[in-house]
């Protein structure tokens, strides 16, 4: 039977083309490559054969029309975020005997319902897709046979996404902070990091921060607001504080580590109340999760 479950993923392609042999019984090993399966333990005597991981990804989902009719019409959603893929190879029992179809798809959705996630979609008992959120985030994802019938089925595919905002590399310019700023007045960045819950900067902020100071240096005359927001997670007056300490941190490192005139910088945020994007979920979260600079 299934072991527990543990996070989950995301939407899986079948390849029915795969013309990988099943291991021997007592030769099996994990590919040394592959991670832990995020979302399921490995079902019994399965092995990582392959494996893929990106840190940041897209992938569809899909997702029933009718909830009551989860193998009828769907929808297609697209999910980014940390990603990750297996294909499992699965041996022979003692007797010889390997697990159907049908098995692998029920052991999968009993260990879902035990952790609490939800099925989306079902391709037959072929694959289903489903989705979880765990401390650890919200994960997206789709499991089932990857090769061979329904009496007999020796491998395993998963796709999964945990949904996550892309961390972002390139700065934004100092160009395009001017051009933003005489379009409409502010900059949204998402180039600055704080520490979870906390107005410490990281210094991947560096470079946006390079940035805002070199447009402030080539523009001496402009004074700005610099705001803070938040998601809707905790207490409004605790995303208030926050917000507010945080544009503060902006601001103090833009006049101490890059010389601007502190008269020139206004630190204020607004918590959760002004949303870019919904925040029933990460993705959202994450867009209204940023610090802009507001011409005064």
């Amino acid at each position: 039977m299934m072991k527990r479950a543990i996070p989950v993923g995301l939407a899986l392609a079948l390849s029915a083309g795969l013309s990988v042999g099943a291991p021997k019984k007592g030769t099996e090993k994990d590919n040394p490559k592959c991670t832990a399966n995020p979302v399921f333990e490995k079902f019994p005597n399965s092995v990582y054969h392959s494996c893929e991981k990106s840190r940041f990804s897209k992938l569809d989902v899909y997702i029933a029309k009718d909830p009551a009719k989860i193998g009828g019409a769907y929808e297609k959603d697209a999910k980014e975020g940390e990603y990750w893929y297996y294909f499992d190879l699965v041996t022979a029992d003692a007797n010889g005997a390997y697990p159907s179809r049908l098995e692998l798809f029920r052991n999968f959705e009993n260990a879902l319902k035990a952790a609490g996630g939800t099925m989306l979609h079902s391709d037959g008992d072929r694959s289903f897709t489903y989705t979880i959120t765990r401390p650890s985030g919200e994960y997206w994802g789709q499991v089932g046979c990857g090769a061979g019938s329904a009496a007999k089925c020796d491998r395993i595919q998963h796709k999964i996404v945990r949904v996550a905002a892309m961390e972002q590399s390139v700065a934004v310019s100092a160009d395009q902070i001017r051009k933003s700023l005489s379009d409409t007045g502010k900059m949204v960045f998402y180039g600055i990091y704080f520490d979870t819950d906390k107005a410490t900067l990281k210094a991947e902020s560096d470079p946006t921060l390079a940035e805002m100071a070199r447009f402030l240096r080539a523009s001496p005359q402009t004074k700005v607001f610099i705001v803070g927001h938040t998601d809707m997670q905790g207490g409004i007056e605790h995303n208030l504080k926050l917000s507010r300490e945080r544009a503060a941190a902006v601001a103090a490192a833009l006049s101490g580590k890059h010389g601007i005139a502190k008269d020139r910088l206004a630190a204020d945020g607004v918590g959760p109340l002004a949303p870019v994007a919904t925040n029933d979920g990460e993705a959202g979260r994450a867009k209204n999760r940023r610090v802009e600079m507001v011409l005064r």
